[in-house]
């Protein structure tokens, strides 16, 4: 989202060099259209959500008039976008959090001591590498103005090495042999019980 934010930004950035006299206007005219341009490209189907019927074109423009600056518009368009983003990862956040919510319910209603540690061996092992490679994803989504089927396929990607990292430590805590009591050693059998 933050090279994204970076288009629109440009486009107050290129603002400004026009009226410095440092491009024409068909120049700012040129370089507004592509980087709206490849915002709208970038965003996809979200165009709907973030701009209702209008394209970013219509929306992202210099005020005309008024005792508001002329690029208050387009700051108020990026500061838009930026909060958009932040509830992006905090939506993250409260995911994971139901998740282990509903891990501890599981290790609760497990029968056995073993199944427990099961369960807590997956959630563990799940939910450090689904935090690991949603901040992976955040910071190449964040660097590189990628589009929207490229951020489903990172996204979708990362839950699905998450979710397989978290099957494979069960399996491997399963075969181990060790069977070390991590849920009473770490006190988590205390806090999820029935």
């Amino acid at each position: 989202m933050g090279a994204n934010i970076g288009l629109v930004e440009n486009v107050s950035d290129l603002y400004l060099e026009y009226k410095a006299g440092k491009i024409s206007k068909p120049q700012y005219d040129y370089q507004r259209k592509k980087s709206l341009d490849l915002l709208r490209k970038n965003i996809g189907p979200f165009e709907k959500l973030l701009y209702g019927d209008k394209t970013p074109h219509q929306v992202v423009r210099i005020a005309r008039g008024g005792a508001i600056p002329a690029t208050a518009r387009i700051a108020e368009n990026a500061q838009h976008l930026k909060k958009l983003a932040s509830l992006a990862k905090s939506g993250g956040v409260v995911l994971t959090g139901v998740g282990v919510a509903a891990s501890c319910m599981q290790i609760a209603d497990a029968s056995s001591t073993q199944e427990k540690n099961e369960i807590f061996v997956e959630t563990l092992m799940s939910t450090s590498m689904g935090v690991l490679g949603g901040a992976m994803v955040s910071l190449f989504l964040i660097s590189n103005p990628v589009g929207w089927g490229t951020a489903i396929v990172l996204a979708a990607g990362s839950v699905a090495a998450s979710y397989a990292a978290g099957k494979a430590a069960r399996v491997a805590y399963d075969a181990s042999g060790a069977k070390v009591d991590f849920v009473t050693g770490s006190g988590v059998g205390n806090i999820c019980r029935k």
